[in-house]
């Protein structure tokens, strides 16, 4: 039984990790590299067109490995609710399931816009770009709801960690309202989500490695 408990235990909380390296990494090979909300569709083509590589290593880091690591934890948050029959951790663990798979359509559009990125000829491209911050507003919205709903109760979070999961649904509800509507004053709330998403999801990935 040991054995078996050790496994999503450890899956858990190294899935929690690698989603915050991923993230960590993607965005410093590409920092200053990558199109901006607000940027015309030409200058999305071309910064797509001039650092190809580093856009896709960016993509593949933060719309791949980190959705995957994303998968991880939300199994594990699954397969606790099932344990214990919390129905918010449930919901928390489906809410997060969504978020990755959201993810995954930002990586296959996103890969598409950088592969196929021609400045004589950037509409495709920009508007590409476009969908995928749209979408990554309503990938927000389902981590905001995963956030509250994984801390509405402290069988399963410390009470930092509960806490730290009320500012991230705060937070990135504001940036993900901006990503959605494509809003300039409200996507640099991400500075401020962003930190907290990746610190709780490691956390949570913890929580769940105590618990297994």
């Amino acid at each position: 039984m040991t054995v078996i408990a050790t496994g999503p235990a450890t899956a858990s909380r190294a899935a929690g990790y690698t989603h915050a390296a991923a993230w960590i990494v993607g965005l410093a090979v590409a920092w200053g590299a990558t199109p901006e909300v607000g940027d015309t569709y030409a200058r999305i083509a071309t910064a797509y067109a001039d650092r190809t590589v580093q856009a896709i290593a960016q993509a593949l880091l933060v719309h791949g490995v980190a959705a995957a690591s994303l998968v991880v934890v939300g199994a594990g948050l699954l397969g606790w609710a099932r344990r214990t029959g919390n129905a918010t951790a449930r919901f928390a663990g489906w809410a997060g399931t969504v978020a990755a798979a959201l993810a995954s359509v930002q990586l296959v559009m996103e890969l598409i816009a950088v592969s196929g990125a021609d400045p004589a000829s950037p509409g495709r491209s920009g508007a590409l770009f476009e969908v995928v911050q749209r979408l990554d507003g309503v990938k927000m919205f389902a981590l905001a709801t995963a956030a509250c709903a994984a801390s509405r109760h402290g069988s399963l979070l410390r009470r930092w960690e509960a806490v730290t999961g009320w500012a991230l649904a705060a937070t990135i509800t504001a940036s993900g309202i901006g990503y959605l509507l494509l809003s300039t004053a409200l996507t640099p709330m991400a500075f401020l989500s962003l930190p907290l998403l990746l610190t709780w999801i490691a956390a949570l990935g913890a929580a769940l490695g105590r618990r297994s």
